[in-house]
């Protein structure tokens, strides 16, 4: 099973891959996504199990009910699942074999300055390998003994502020998939400018909470073979964007991340690329299962919402999609965040809501980039509060209740971002 399963999302790469040539073959993708979701229910464990199973059931009978209303079935909106956000995630996980999992050198540098290489450390990474730079420097922090709540604040903050601009996060993909057709320049610009203000200001909660031991502290070396593949990636996506500007974000990531790492790893051991690519198809990609069935779950979530919302006349108060109005959305995404709801689900609800006042692509994006970082360092059973819990110890609700003081920083300094937003587009 985890064989057929590794099969169909390289093939399901492979076919997003093909479709910034061939868009046709988009709806390939879209039918191999349904079949991992199907193959993926029996993988997951229970918990993951049940809300696929409620997110798939709620899509279905969404589509169901809008036939019922008059609606239109249309072929291609039905394999319109999430498939270039899985593929994108799915191919980024390849860059992890030409990533330097350490630090290549040691710092001497100790006390706040530490702490804040520790957090430019964890973003640069967590900014293009996803969660696993979480575990990669979570691991060195915590060394022998126990992780401290502190180290945890300053990984779940670092972490999740690259969700503001990495074109390699699920929220740019899956915010450009509901609404496409925005500035990825101005999309990293603001998202980069607005996470390092965020994590500069929000390290001064860190160093209260580190105390009298704050002078002894040396936290994660960063290094240039660090950094130097995320700088690579993103000016690629960048340049690659402006010249196709019709071609969706999220493939020209699949097809830049797939070569950035098939080019260093012939530079490596050219012999040993094949090798190292197919073994990370058959062991690795498997276990992403998790993520991949919800993402899948909630594409047919949100094309059950497309097809039934316009059915019914929902006057909103408001005629336009206006600063207050992104902001009131991110806010809205965090909410939902803090009673358990993933944000590729509260999402795909808040793009159906605000749909009928033609949002500018840009603004969305960024709004909805925003509520997504925030949404993972509060949310109490987000992916990344449920890995610090499971793997290091750390009391959900004392990591979410101490990070309520970053979303406090991110909530005001977000609006100045979103008026930005809005004068350059």
């Amino acid at each position: 099973m985890r064989l057929l399963y590794a099969l169909l999302l390289s093939g399901l790469i492979l076919a997003v891959g093909i479709s910034v040539v061939l868009p046709d073959a988009t709806l390939v993708a879209g039918g191999l996504t349904i079949a991992a979701a199907a193959v993926g229910l029996v993988l997951v464990n229970r918990t993951q199990r049940m809300i696929a199973a409620v997110l798939i059931a709620v899509g279905v009978v969404s589509v169901l009910l809008g036939v019922q209303l008059g609606g239109q079935i249309n072929g291609r909106d039905l394999l319109s699942v999430n498939q270039d956000l899985i593929g994108m995630l799915t191919a980024v996980s390849f860059l992890r074999l030409v990533t330097p999992i350490s630090p290549t050198n040691r710092s001497r540098l100790h006390g706040r300055l530490a702490v804040l290489r520790t957090a430019l450390a964890t973003h640069a990474l967590g900014a293009i390998i996803n969660i696993g730079a979480v575990g990669i420097v979570g691991d060195q922090l915590r060394g022998r003994s126990a992780l401290r709540l502190a180290d945890a604040a300053l990984l779940s903050r670092s972490f999740s502020a690259a969700a503001f601009w990495s074109p390699f996060w699920a929220a740019a993909a899956a915010a450009t998939t509901l609404v496409p057709g925005a500035n990825s320049l101005v999309l990293i610009l603001l998202g980069l400018g607005l996470a390092l203000v965020a994590i500069g200001l929000s390290v001064w909660d860190i160093f209260h909470l580190w105390g009298r031991e704050l002078p002894a502290y040396t936290g994660y070396s960063l290094s240039w073979a660090l950094i130097r593949v995320p700088l690579a990636l993103v000016a690629l996506v960048v340049v690659a964007h402006q010249r196709a500007p019709t071609v969706p974000v999220p493939r020209i990531v699949l097809v830049a991340g797939l070569g950035v790492t098939l080019i260093g790893l012939l530079i490596l051991n050219g012999r040993k690329a094949p090798g190292a690519l197919a073994r990370h198809a058959r062991h690795d990609l498997p276990q992403m299962r998790g993520e991949v069935t919800l993402f899948a779950s909630a594409g047919v979530l949100a094309v059950g919402l497309r097809m039934l919302f316009p059915l019914f006349d929902l006057q909103l108060p408001v005629a336009d999609f206006t600063v207050p109005v992104a902001w009131a959305m991110m806010l809205a995404m965090i909410l939902f965040a803090l009673i358990g709801v993933h944000p590729v689900v509260s999402v795909a609800i808040v793009a159906t809501i605000v749909h009928p006042l033609s949002p500018d692509p840009t603004l969305f994006v960024l709004a909805a980039c925003i509520g997504w970082g925030v949404s993972t360092a509060v949310g109490p059973i987000t992916g990344l509060t449920m890995l610090l819990s499971a793997r290091y110890g750390i009391d959900s609700v004392k990591l979410t209740r101490r990070n309520l003081v970053y979303l406090a920083v991110v909530l005001v300094t977000s609006w100045p971002a979103l008026l930005l937003c809005a004068a350059l587009v």
